[in-house]
């Protein structure tokens, strides 16, 4: 074997990559450097476009004030904010209404179908009273009021009509109906002369009911209801009662009777009869 003559085509195989190199042929490692360079320009310009936004949208943020509205014209978008505004829980009415005044006084819930005051008539023979100290007050309604009203002096008796439960005894005298607290006055006897006995009479806001005597269960006659005022427009409590259902009556006034239903005061108006004359 020639070691020279190996040498020799070496050299030529070098020589001539080394003319082509310095030819117009590729480069291949140069190519790839001017890719490299070039998406490298795109990030960059891609990092100063976002940067660029959001220093805009932080600018226009901070010049509008809690309601307004700012315009962003690079894009045409627009930028809203909202202010909430802390709301006053015991406020009631709009501010900016004219009808919403201190001044103006608030309007009744109470129709005269729930403002009725039920009382219970005095046992005839023990209806006669006094004041227990002193003069006593009278009124003209079942509540208590400030303005001046006639007095009766602690010697007088006088006839009660009947007693409420809210604390009020309903009485005549002179001819006249008033009321007076139950607990500022005491049985007393009944004068020597006697008065004329005159039933109490009912009016839309005062109602009397006698109390029953000997039988007190009653039987419903036919489905109705059972109101907590003698009043069927009234507003409050009702139940339904059906047909043969029983009740404890404890007093009637006119077409009501009062009962004690599931341990609660109703009123219920007509079909009702005592046990002993229903017929199942």
């Amino acid at each position: 074997m020639d070691l020279g003559g190996s040498s020799t085509i070496w050299v030529v195989m070098t020589e001539n990559r080394e003319e082509l190199n310095n030819g117009n042929g590729p480069d291949i490692k140069t190519r790839y450097e001017f890719l490299i360079a070039g998406i490298v320009v795109v990030l960059l310009c891609i990092i100063a476009f976002a940067t660029f936004k959001i220093t805009s949208y932080m600018n226009n943020a901070q010049s509008t004030d809690n309601t307004g509205v700012s315009a962003d014209v690079s894009d045409g978008t627009v930028l809203i904010e909202v202010e909430i505004k802390e709301t006053d829980p015991d406020a009631t009415g709009d501010p900016t209404d004219p009808s919403a005044s201190e001044n103006d006084e608030p309007v009744p819930t109470i129709s005269i179908h729930d403002d009725i005051t039920v009382f219970i008539i005095t046992k005839q023979g023990e209806d006669f009273f006094k004041s227990k100290e002193g003069s006593l007050k009278l009124y003209a309604e079942p509540k208590e009021t400030d303005e001046d009203r006639p007095a009766l002096m602690d010697s007088v008796s006088f006839r009660v009509l009947g007693f409420s439960r809210d604390g009020w005894a309903a009485i005549e005298f002179g001819g006249t109906r008033y009321y007076v607290k139950s607990s500022d006055i005491e049985q007393a006897k009944a004068p020597q002369n006697g008065l004329d006995y005159s039933p109490a009479k009912d009016t839309q806001a005062i109602r009397f009911f006698k109390p029953v005597e000997g039988e007190d269960v009653y039987v419903a006659t036919m489905n109705t209801v059972a109101f907590s005022l003698p009043d069927v427009q009234s507003s409050g409590n009702k139940v339904n009662l059906k047909e043969g259902e029983t009740v404890k009556v404890l007093a009637v006034g006119g077409n009501w009777y009062k009962i004690d239903y599931m341990n609660a005061e109703y009123y219920v108006l007509s079909y009702l009869t005592p046990k002993s004359a229903y017929a199942e």
